[in-house]
């Protein structure tokens, strides 16, 4: 697995694959969006291989980060999502 760029969450670290970083310039979302969906989300959903969905409501939009703590000190970002908040219901 290919991992990109890093940050800090909850003092863990954080590390984005090449696919994050890629959905995150196709769709506009900051690195700051994804920590604050991660730190603070408005709704966290099941993934499907054991990773968690991160959602933050920004107005009509919001940001889903698909992630996992995969120590007790990392996690990873593995794909974000931006859409209208009506698009996901």
């Amino acid at each position: 697995m290919a991992y990109g760029d890093t940050g800090v969450v909850r003092g863990m670290h954080i590390i984005y694959t090449r696919h994050a970083k890629q959905r995150m310039i196709q769709r506009k979302v900051s690195p700051e969006q994804v920590v604050e969906a991660i730190e603070a989300p408005d709704e966290i959903l099941p993934g499907d291989n054991g990773e968690e969905i991160a959602v933050r409501r920004y107005g009509i939009r919001e940001v889903r980060v698909v992630y996992e703590e995969v120590d007790v000190d990392t996690v990873v970002v593995y794909t974000v999502m931006k859409s209208r908040v009506r698009d996901w219901r």
